[in-house]
Protein backbone atom coordinates (compact mmCIF):
# COMPACT_ATOMS: atom_id res chain seq x y z
CA UNK A 1 0.00 0.00 0.00
CA UNK A 2 1.35 3.43 -0.57
CA UNK A 3 1.58 6.37 1.27
CA UNK A 4 -0.81 7.94 -0.78
CA UNK A 5 -3.16 5.46 -0.18
CA UNK A 6 -2.76 4.87 3.33
CA UNK A 7 -3.59 8.75 3.93
CA UNK A 8 -6.71 8.41 2.38
CA UNK A 9 -7.34 5.46 4.40
CA UNK A 10 -6.49 7.38 7.30
CA UNK A 11 -8.41 10.42 6.15
CA UNK A 12 -11.74 8.05 5.52
CA UNK A 13 -11.52 6.77 9.20
CA UNK A 14 -11.95 10.07 10.63
CA UNK A 15 -15.18 11.36 12.60
CA UNK A 16 -15.21 14.67 11.10
CA UNK A 17 -15.69 15.64 7.50
CA UNK A 18 -12.65 16.35 5.70
CA UNK A 19 -12.77 17.82 2.21
CA UNK A 20 -9.57 18.10 0.40
CA UNK A 21 -9.21 21.26 -2.13
CA UNK A 22 -6.96 21.11 -5.08
CA UNK A 23 -6.33 24.35 -7.34
CA UNK A 24 -10.03 25.72 -5.49
CA UNK A 25 -11.84 22.36 -6.64
CA UNK A 26 -12.91 19.64 -4.37
CA UNK A 27 -10.49 16.61 -5.16
CA UNK A 28 -11.65 14.27 -2.23
CA UNK A 29 -14.02 13.97 1.14
CA UNK A 30 -14.13 11.14 3.64
CA UNK A 31 -16.27 8.72 4.18
CA UNK A 32 -17.51 11.18 7.46
CA UNK A 33 -18.64 13.90 4.49
CA UNK A 34 -20.71 11.88 3.44
CA UNK A 35 -22.75 10.80 6.56
CA UNK A 36 -23.14 14.43 7.53
CA UNK A 37 -24.56 15.36 3.85
CA UNK A 38 -26.38 12.56 3.28
CA UNK A 39 -24.59 12.68 -0.15
CA UNK A 40 -22.75 10.34 -1.66
CA UNK A 41 -18.91 11.01 -3.25
CA UNK A 42 -19.59 11.76 -7.05
CA UNK A 43 -22.53 14.12 -5.91
CA UNK A 44 -19.58 16.06 -3.68
CA UNK A 45 -17.37 16.26 -6.11
CA UNK A 46 -19.69 17.78 -8.76
CA UNK A 47 -20.20 20.46 -6.30
CA UNK A 48 -18.32 23.87 -6.08
CA UNK A 49 -16.85 24.80 -3.14
CA UNK A 50 -19.25 27.47 -2.65
CA UNK A 51 -22.19 25.40 -3.39
CA UNK A 52 -21.44 23.01 -0.14
CA UNK A 53 -20.57 25.35 2.00
CA UNK A 54 -22.35 29.10 2.32
CA UNK A 55 -20.50 31.46 2.85
CA UNK A 56 -17.27 29.32 2.17
CA UNK A 57 -14.04 30.12 3.95
CA UNK A 58 -11.21 31.48 2.12
CA UNK A 59 -8.71 28.86 1.17
CA UNK A 60 -4.82 29.82 0.18
CA UNK A 61 -4.54 30.86 3.65
CA UNK A 62 -0.88 31.01 4.55
CA UNK A 63 -0.76 31.37 8.43
CA UNK A 64 3.05 30.86 10.45
CA UNK A 65 3.66 27.33 11.13
CA UNK A 66 2.02 25.40 8.61
CA UNK A 67 4.11 23.35 6.57
CA UNK A 68 4.59 19.67 6.11
CA UNK A 69 8.20 19.98 6.90
CA UNK A 70 7.05 22.22 10.14
CA UNK A 71 5.44 21.84 13.74
CA UNK A 72 1.72 22.38 12.93
CA UNK A 73 0.02 26.05 14.02
CA UNK A 74 -3.28 26.92 14.70
CA UNK A 75 -5.43 27.11 11.89
CA UNK A 76 -8.09 29.52 11.40
CA UNK A 77 -11.73 28.24 12.05
CA UNK A 78 -14.87 30.14 10.16
CA UNK A 79 -18.38 29.28 10.62
CA UNK A 80 -20.65 28.11 7.64
CA UNK A 81 -23.90 26.57 6.20
CA UNK A 82 -23.17 23.26 5.36
CA UNK A 83 -25.63 22.24 2.56
CA UNK A 84 -27.07 18.27 2.76
CA UNK A 85 -29.47 16.36 1.07
CA UNK A 86 -33.07 17.53 0.47
CA UNK A 87 -32.09 20.98 0.49
CA UNK A 88 -31.39 21.05 4.51
CA UNK A 89 -28.56 22.70 5.59
CA UNK A 90 -26.53 22.38 9.31
CA UNK A 91 -24.26 24.82 10.91
CA UNK A 92 -20.53 23.86 10.87
CA UNK A 93 -17.25 25.34 12.00
CA UNK A 94 -14.66 24.87 9.29
CA UNK A 95 -10.89 24.63 10.05
CA UNK A 96 -8.32 25.49 7.04
CA UNK A 97 -5.39 23.86 6.57
CA UNK A 98 -2.84 25.18 4.18
CA UNK A 99 -0.44 21.77 3.19
CA UNK A 100 2.38 22.40 1.00
CA UNK A 101 5.54 20.56 -0.25
CA UNK A 102 7.85 22.59 -2.32
CA UNK A 103 5.41 24.08 -5.85
CA UNK A 104 2.48 22.00 -4.83
CA UNK A 105 0.08 21.85 -2.26
CA UNK A 106 -3.71 21.22 -1.22
CA UNK A 107 -5.88 22.53 1.42
CA UNK A 108 -7.35 20.22 4.06
CA UNK A 109 -10.95 21.62 5.33
CA UNK A 110 -11.70 20.15 9.10
CA UNK A 111 -15.66 20.51 9.26
CA UNK A 112 -17.37 20.15 12.46
CA UNK A 113 -21.16 20.07 13.14
CA UNK A 114 -21.85 23.03 15.86
CA UNK A 115 -25.55 23.09 15.32
CA UNK A 116 -25.63 21.52 19.04
CA UNK A 117 -22.68 23.40 20.57
CA UNK A 118 -24.85 26.44 19.10
CA UNK A 119 -28.69 25.30 20.71
CA UNK A 120 -26.63 24.82 23.90
CA UNK A 121 -25.19 28.33 23.94
CA UNK A 122 -28.93 29.20 22.74
CA UNK A 123 -30.39 27.73 26.18
CA UNK A 124 -27.74 29.11 28.07
CA UNK A 125 -28.34 32.34 26.77
CA UNK A 126 -32.29 31.68 28.13
CA UNK A 127 -31.07 30.67 30.92
CA UNK A 128 -29.02 33.59 31.77
CA UNK A 129 -32.24 35.99 30.67
CA UNK A 130 -34.37 33.76 33.07
CA UNK A 131 -31.65 34.07 35.97
CA UNK A 132 -31.75 37.92 35.07
CA UNK A 133 -35.94 38.68 35.14
CA UNK A 134 -35.30 35.81 38.90
CA UNK A 135 -32.77 38.12 40.31
CA UNK A 136 -34.56 41.19 39.16
CA UNK A 137 -38.32 39.89 40.79
CA UNK A 138 -36.28 38.43 43.57
CA UNK A 139 -34.92 41.63 44.62
CA UNK A 140 -38.02 43.99 44.66
CA UNK A 141 -40.56 41.44 45.76
CA UNK A 142 -40.08 41.98 49.47
CA UNK A 143 -40.25 45.79 49.91
CA UNK A 144 -42.58 45.36 46.64
CA UNK A 145 -44.93 43.55 48.47
CA UNK A 146 -44.61 44.96 51.70
CA UNK A 147 -45.95 48.21 49.90
CA UNK A 148 -48.97 46.36 48.53
CA UNK A 149 -49.54 44.80 51.98
CA UNK A 150 -50.03 48.66 53.34
CA UNK A 151 -52.33 49.34 50.26
CA UNK A 152 -54.75 46.17 50.69
CA UNK A 153 -54.82 45.72 54.08
CA UNK A 154 -55.90 49.19 55.00
CA UNK A 155 -58.27 48.91 51.54
CA UNK A 156 -60.11 45.97 52.96
CA UNK A 157 -59.91 47.27 56.54
CA UNK A 158 -61.88 50.50 55.33
CA UNK A 159 -64.36 48.14 53.95
CA UNK A 160 -65.31 46.90 56.86
CA UNK A 161 -66.51 50.53 58.00
CA UNK A 162 -68.64 51.19 54.74
CA UNK A 163 -71.78 49.83 53.30
CA UNK A 164 -71.63 48.35 50.58
CA UNK A 165 -74.54 51.14 49.22
CA UNK A 166 -71.77 54.03 50.00
CA UNK A 167 -70.42 54.78 46.49
CA UNK A 168 -67.15 55.07 48.84
CA UNK A 169 -67.51 51.16 48.76
CA UNK A 170 -67.41 50.72 45.05
CA UNK A 171 -64.63 53.30 44.77
CA UNK A 172 -62.03 51.70 47.22
CA UNK A 173 -63.42 48.21 45.84
CA UNK A 174 -62.03 49.22 42.78
CA UNK A 175 -58.77 50.42 44.15
CA UNK A 176 -58.31 46.97 45.77
CA UNK A 177 -58.71 45.39 42.44
CA UNK A 178 -55.85 47.02 40.39
CA UNK A 179 -53.58 45.92 44.06
CA UNK A 180 -54.35 42.49 42.99
CA UNK A 181 -53.52 42.99 39.56
CA UNK A 182 -49.76 44.49 41.13
CA UNK A 183 -49.76 41.29 43.02
CA UNK A 184 -50.72 38.97 40.32
CA UNK A 185 -47.73 40.94 38.32
CA UNK A 186 -44.56 40.31 41.19
CA UNK A 187 -46.36 36.70 41.27
CA UNK A 188 -45.67 36.43 37.72
CA UNK A 189 -42.22 37.49 37.61
CA UNK A 190 -41.57 35.36 40.77
CA UNK A 191 -42.52 32.19 38.93
CA UNK A 192 -39.58 32.45 36.52
CA UNK A 193 -37.27 32.20 40.18
CA UNK A 194 -35.54 29.07 40.90
CA UNK A 195 -37.26 29.01 44.16
CA UNK A 196 -40.61 29.14 43.22
CA UNK A 197 -41.31 25.23 43.51
CA UNK A 198 -44.98 24.08 42.95
CA UNK A 199 -46.96 23.44 45.85
CA UNK A 200 -48.77 20.98 44.32
CA UNK A 201 -51.82 19.01 45.35
CA UNK A 202 -53.17 16.03 42.99
CA UNK A 203 -55.97 16.62 40.94
CA UNK A 204 -58.28 16.77 38.20
CA UNK A 205 -57.88 19.45 35.38
CA UNK A 206 -60.83 19.18 33.98
CA UNK A 207 -62.25 22.00 35.23
CA UNK A 208 -58.90 23.98 35.86
CA UNK A 209 -58.55 24.01 31.81
CA UNK A 210 -62.40 24.92 31.13
CA UNK A 211 -62.27 27.63 33.91
CA UNK A 212 -58.65 28.97 32.70
CA UNK A 213 -59.81 28.88 28.67
CA UNK A 214 -63.87 31.03 29.10
CA UNK A 215 -61.79 33.45 31.43
CA UNK A 216 -58.91 34.02 29.14
CA UNK A 217 -61.72 34.01 25.84
CA UNK A 218 -64.21 36.45 28.07
CA UNK A 219 -65.19 39.43 25.98
CA UNK A 220 -63.93 38.78 22.84
CA UNK A 221 -65.30 37.44 19.55
CA UNK A 222 -63.62 33.53 19.55
CA UNK A 223 -65.55 30.51 20.55
CA UNK A 224 -64.27 27.75 22.56
CA UNK A 225 -64.64 23.83 22.07
CA UNK A 226 -63.76 21.42 24.56
CA UNK A 227 -63.42 17.91 23.81
CA UNK A 228 -61.93 16.25 27.48
CA UNK A 229 -61.73 12.94 28.51
CA UNK A 230 -64.77 11.32 30.78
CA UNK A 231 -61.49 9.25 32.27
CA UNK A 232 -59.11 12.00 32.54
CA UNK A 233 -55.92 11.14 34.92
CA UNK A 234 -55.20 13.13 37.54
CA UNK A 235 -52.18 15.03 37.90
CA UNK A 236 -49.79 16.78 40.52
CA UNK A 237 -49.43 20.13 40.31
CA UNK A 238 -49.95 23.99 41.84
CA UNK A 239 -53.14 24.43 40.51
CA UNK A 240 -52.69 28.43 40.61
CA UNK A 241 -49.59 28.12 38.11
CA UNK A 242 -50.98 25.24 35.88
CA UNK A 243 -53.92 27.40 35.48
CA UNK A 244 -51.73 30.93 34.62
CA UNK A 245 -49.66 28.48 31.93
CA UNK A 246 -53.20 27.02 30.45
CA UNK A 247 -54.33 31.03 30.28
CA UNK A 248 -51.34 31.95 28.42
CA UNK A 249 -51.44 30.06 25.66
CA UNK A 250 -55.08 30.88 25.05
CA UNK A 251 -54.37 34.44 25.66
CA UNK A 252 -51.83 33.83 22.85
CA UNK A 253 -54.43 31.78 20.65
CA UNK A 254 -57.16 34.77 21.05
CA UNK A 255 -54.09 37.00 20.41
CA UNK A 256 -53.61 34.81 17.04
CA UNK A 257 -57.04 35.57 16.13
CA UNK A 258 -57.84 38.98 16.07
CA UNK A 259 -61.19 38.83 13.64
CA UNK A 260 -62.43 35.94 15.45
CA UNK A 261 -62.33 32.36 15.25
CA UNK A 262 -62.58 28.94 17.23
CA UNK A 263 -60.12 27.67 20.02
CA UNK A 264 -60.19 24.02 20.47
CA UNK A 265 -59.04 22.36 23.67
CA UNK A 266 -58.95 18.83 23.82
CA UNK A 267 -57.60 16.77 27.09
CA UNK A 268 -56.71 13.02 27.20
CA UNK A 269 -54.22 10.49 28.41
CA UNK A 270 -51.25 9.10 26.77
CA UNK A 271 -48.40 6.91 27.22
CA UNK A 272 -45.37 9.00 25.62
CA UNK A 273 -43.91 12.32 25.63
CA UNK A 274 -41.54 14.03 23.17
CA UNK A 275 -37.92 14.36 24.67
CA UNK A 276 -35.85 15.79 21.87
CA UNK A 277 -35.25 13.46 19.11
CA UNK A 278 -36.76 10.17 20.97
CA UNK A 279 -40.14 9.83 23.23
CA UNK A 280 -40.30 9.39 27.10
CA UNK A 281 -42.53 6.88 28.14
CA UNK A 282 -44.90 7.32 30.67
CA UNK A 283 -48.10 8.26 32.00
CA UNK A 284 -49.33 11.94 30.75
CA UNK A 285 -52.09 13.69 30.61
CA UNK A 286 -51.93 15.95 27.29
CA UNK A 287 -53.83 19.16 27.03
CA UNK A 288 -54.18 20.67 23.13
CA UNK A 289 -54.86 23.90 22.17
CA UNK A 290 -55.55 24.54 18.66
CA UNK A 291 -56.79 27.97 17.23
CA UNK A 292 -57.02 28.75 13.55
CA UNK A 293 -54.82 31.90 13.23
CA UNK A 294 -51.53 32.45 11.00
CA UNK A 295 -49.48 30.21 12.42
CA UNK A 296 -45.89 30.98 13.42
CA UNK A 297 -43.15 31.67 10.55
CA UNK A 298 -40.41 28.87 10.59
CA UNK A 299 -37.86 31.09 11.33
CA UNK A 300 -39.57 32.50 14.68
CA UNK A 301 -40.86 29.02 15.87
CA UNK A 302 -37.57 28.51 17.95
CA UNK A 303 -37.77 31.77 19.81
CA UNK A 304 -41.72 31.76 20.97
CA UNK A 305 -40.77 30.75 24.56
CA UNK A 306 -37.59 33.18 25.02
CA UNK A 307 -38.54 36.55 27.02
CA UNK A 308 -39.68 39.29 25.29
CA UNK A 309 -40.07 37.49 22.06
CA UNK A 310 -43.23 38.28 20.19
CA UNK A 311 -44.45 38.34 16.62
CA UNK A 312 -47.12 40.33 17.40
CA UNK A 313 -47.02 44.46 17.12
CA UNK A 314 -47.08 45.55 20.51
CA UNK A 315 -49.97 47.90 21.59
CA UNK A 316 -52.74 48.33 24.47
CA UNK A 317 -54.20 45.09 23.95
CA UNK A 318 -50.76 43.24 23.49
CA UNK A 319 -48.36 41.37 26.34
CA UNK A 320 -44.89 42.09 26.26
CA UNK A 321 -43.60 38.65 25.34
CA UNK A 322 -43.63 37.16 28.58
CA UNK A 323 -47.02 35.01 28.31
CA UNK A 324 -45.36 31.58 26.69
CA UNK A 325 -42.22 32.33 28.57
CA UNK A 326 -44.05 31.94 31.64
CA UNK A 327 -46.19 29.20 30.86
CA UNK A 328 -43.09 27.16 29.33
CA UNK A 329 -40.91 28.03 32.57
CA UNK A 330 -44.45 26.46 35.15
CA UNK A 331 -44.58 23.25 32.68
CA UNK A 332 -41.38 22.70 33.36
CA UNK A 333 -41.21 23.20 37.12
CA UNK A 334 -43.79 20.03 36.89
CA UNK A 335 -41.88 18.39 34.61
CA UNK A 336 -43.63 18.49 31.73
CA UNK A 337 -43.16 19.99 27.99
CA UNK A 338 -45.00 21.94 25.58
CA UNK A 339 -44.91 20.73 21.93
CA UNK A 340 -45.84 23.09 19.30
CA UNK A 341 -46.77 22.65 15.53
CA UNK A 342 -47.69 26.02 13.99
CA UNK A 343 -47.03 25.73 10.23
CA UNK A 344 -47.56 29.21 8.79
CA UNK A 345 -51.34 29.84 8.03
CA UNK A 346 -52.26 26.91 9.39
CA UNK A 347 -53.15 27.78 12.91
CA UNK A 348 -51.17 26.48 16.12
CA UNK A 349 -51.17 23.62 18.04
CA UNK A 350 -49.71 23.78 21.50
CA UNK A 351 -49.46 20.53 23.08
CA UNK A 352 -49.14 20.51 27.07
CA UNK A 353 -47.54 17.33 28.09
CA UNK A 354 -48.22 16.84 32.33
CA UNK A 355 -46.69 13.51 34.19
CA UNK A 356 -49.57 11.79 35.54
CA UNK A 357 -50.24 11.19 39.39
CA UNK A 358 -49.71 7.32 40.73
CA UNK A 359 -53.03 8.68 43.42
CA UNK A 360 -56.58 8.85 43.28
CA UNK A 361 -58.08 12.10 43.13
CA UNK A 362 -61.76 13.52 43.04
CA UNK A 363 -62.40 17.36 41.38
CA UNK A 364 -61.84 19.95 44.54
CA UNK A 365 -64.64 22.29 44.80
CA UNK A 366 -64.30 25.87 44.53
CA UNK A 367 -63.38 27.61 48.02
CA UNK A 368 -66.16 30.31 48.88
CA UNK A 369 -65.34 33.29 48.76
CA UNK A 370 -63.98 34.97 52.11
CA UNK A 371 -65.89 37.86 53.73
CA UNK A 372 -64.29 40.73 54.51
CA UNK A 373 -65.01 40.97 58.77
CA UNK A 374 -63.00 42.52 61.50
CA UNK A 375 -66.12 41.24 64.14
CA UNK A 376 -64.09 40.63 66.94
CA UNK A 377 -64.53 36.22 67.70
CA UNK A 378 -61.30 36.11 70.22
CA UNK A 379 -59.05 37.39 72.70
CA UNK A 380 -55.60 37.53 73.93
CA UNK A 381 -52.27 38.31 72.62
CA UNK A 382 -50.65 38.09 69.39
CA UNK A 383 -46.97 39.22 69.42
CA UNK A 384 -46.28 41.06 65.90
CA UNK A 385 -42.42 41.04 64.34
CA UNK A 386 -41.40 42.81 61.16
CA UNK A 387 -38.90 45.42 60.29
CA UNK A 388 -41.64 47.44 58.55
CA UNK A 389 -43.43 49.85 60.45
CA UNK A 390 -46.39 50.50 58.52
CA UNK A 391 -46.97 46.73 58.61
CA UNK A 392 -46.34 46.46 62.05
CA UNK A 393 -49.19 49.33 62.58
CA UNK A 394 -51.63 47.65 60.00
CA UNK A 395 -50.93 44.59 61.72
CA UNK A 396 -51.76 46.44 65.00
CA UNK A 397 -55.40 47.81 63.53
CA UNK A 398 -56.61 44.56 62.50
CA UNK A 399 -55.83 42.38 65.08
CA UNK A 400 -57.24 45.01 67.16
CA UNK A 401 -60.55 45.34 66.00
CA UNK A 402 -60.75 41.49 66.42
CA UNK A 403 -60.52 41.84 69.84
CA UNK A 404 -56.99 40.31 70.06
CA UNK A 405 -54.15 42.53 72.59
CA UNK A 406 -51.03 43.11 70.36
CA UNK A 407 -47.50 43.64 70.81
CA UNK A 408 -44.66 44.28 68.08
CA UNK A 409 -40.91 43.53 67.68
CA UNK A 410 -38.40 45.06 64.42
CA UNK A 411 -36.30 41.86 64.46
CA UNK A 412 -35.73 38.23 65.74
CA UNK A 413 -33.83 39.69 68.86
CA UNK A 414 -36.23 41.79 69.94
CA UNK A 415 -39.43 39.13 69.33
CA UNK A 416 -37.18 36.78 71.77
CA UNK A 417 -37.02 39.11 74.56
CA UNK A 418 -40.46 39.86 74.22
CA UNK A 419 -41.91 36.31 74.52
CA UNK A 420 -39.55 35.34 77.24
CA UNK A 421 -41.17 38.11 79.19
CA UNK A 422 -44.34 37.69 78.55
CA UNK A 423 -44.07 33.64 79.40
CA UNK A 424 -42.37 34.86 82.63
CA UNK A 425 -45.14 36.84 83.85
CA UNK A 426 -47.85 34.54 83.80
CA UNK A 427 -49.37 36.18 80.22
CA UNK A 428 -47.87 34.22 77.11
CA UNK A 429 -48.63 35.05 73.81
CA UNK A 430 -51.19 33.09 71.92
CA UNK A 431 -49.46 33.66 68.53
CA UNK A 432 -46.57 35.16 67.12
CA UNK A 433 -46.72 36.83 63.42
CA UNK A 434 -43.07 36.36 61.54
CA UNK A 435 -42.12 38.09 59.04
CA UNK A 436 -39.61 35.73 57.19
CA UNK A 437 -36.68 38.22 56.28
CA UNK A 438 -35.90 41.36 58.45
CA UNK A 439 -33.04 44.34 57.37
CA UNK A 440 -30.10 43.56 59.84
CA UNK A 441 -31.46 41.29 62.44
CA UNK A 442 -33.15 37.76 62.91
CA UNK A 443 -35.27 36.91 60.66
CA UNK A 444 -38.17 34.16 60.67
CA UNK A 445 -36.77 30.87 60.40
CA UNK A 446 -34.05 31.48 62.93
CA UNK A 447 -36.07 33.25 65.25
CA UNK A 448 -38.65 30.65 65.45
CA UNK A 449 -35.89 27.59 66.15
CA UNK A 450 -35.02 29.99 69.05
CA UNK A 451 -38.86 30.27 70.16
CA UNK A 452 -39.14 26.50 70.22
CA UNK A 453 -36.38 25.72 72.54
CA UNK A 454 -38.06 29.00 74.50
CA UNK A 455 -41.70 26.96 74.33
CA UNK A 456 -41.98 23.72 72.10
CA UNK A 457 -45.80 24.50 71.95
CA UNK A 458 -45.24 28.31 70.57
CA UNK A 459 -47.76 28.85 68.10
CA UNK A 460 -46.32 30.88 64.51
CA UNK A 461 -47.58 32.29 61.50
CA UNK A 462 -44.99 33.07 58.90
CA UNK A 463 -45.51 36.05 56.57
CA UNK A 464 -43.16 37.24 53.87
CA UNK A 465 -43.03 38.73 50.28
CA UNK A 466 -41.09 35.86 49.35
CA UNK A 467 -44.28 33.57 48.40
CA UNK A 468 -41.20 31.36 46.48
CA UNK A 469 -39.25 30.93 49.44
CA UNK A 470 -38.95 27.35 51.00
CA UNK A 471 -40.20 28.76 54.44
CA UNK A 472 -43.11 29.96 53.03
CA UNK A 473 -43.96 26.62 50.89
CA UNK A 474 -42.81 24.29 53.61
CA UNK A 475 -43.94 26.29 56.66
CA UNK A 476 -44.58 23.43 58.58
CA UNK A 477 -41.22 21.47 58.25
CA UNK A 478 -39.72 24.67 59.94
CA UNK A 479 -41.77 24.85 62.77
CA UNK A 480 -44.64 27.29 61.63
CA UNK A 481 -48.30 26.66 62.19
CA UNK A 482 -49.81 28.63 59.20
CA UNK A 483 -48.85 30.84 56.79
CA UNK A 484 -49.92 34.61 55.08
CA UNK A 485 -48.17 35.11 52.06
CA UNK A 486 -47.63 39.62 51.65
CA UNK A 487 -49.58 41.23 50.18
CA UNK A 488 -52.33 39.95 52.69
CA UNK A 489 -56.37 40.93 53.28
CA UNK A 490 -58.04 40.75 56.75
CA UNK A 491 -60.00 37.73 55.37
CA UNK A 492 -56.52 35.93 54.74
CA UNK A 493 -55.15 36.52 58.02
CA UNK A 494 -58.53 35.93 59.89
CA UNK A 495 -58.52 32.50 58.73
CA UNK A 496 -54.78 31.65 59.46
CA UNK A 497 -55.85 32.63 63.28
CA UNK A 498 -59.15 31.07 63.47
CA UNK A 499 -57.65 27.75 61.93
CA UNK A 500 -54.77 27.73 64.62
CA UNK A 501 -56.65 28.69 67.46
CA UNK A 502 -59.76 26.74 66.68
Amino acid sequence: MSTAQLNRKIVNHIDEGVITLGKGSIIHVNSAMEMMTGMDRAELLNLSLSQLLDPPPPVNVQFEGDSCNEKPGRAPVYESSLTMAGAQSCDVAVSVHDVHDGDDGVEILIVRDIAERNKMQQELLKSRQLESIAALSGGIAHDYNNLLTAIMGNISLALTSIPEDEPMYEWLSQAQDAAMIAKELTRRLITFSKGGVPQKETVNIAGLIESATEFALSGSNIIAEFNIAADLWCVDIDRTQIGQAFHNLVINAREAMPDGGTVTVTAGNETAMPDGAVWKDGRYVVVAIKDNGSGIPSEALGKIFDPYFSTKVMGDQRGMGLGLSIANSIIEKHEGKIDVDAPPGEGALFRVFLPASAANCETAARPEKARLSTKTFGSGKILVMDDEAMIRKLAGNILGKMGFETAFACNGEEALAAYEVAMTSGRPFDIVILDLTVKGGMGGKDTIRQLRLLDPNVKAIVSSGYSNDPGVIHYTEHGFSGVVAKPYRIDEIRQQIEEILG
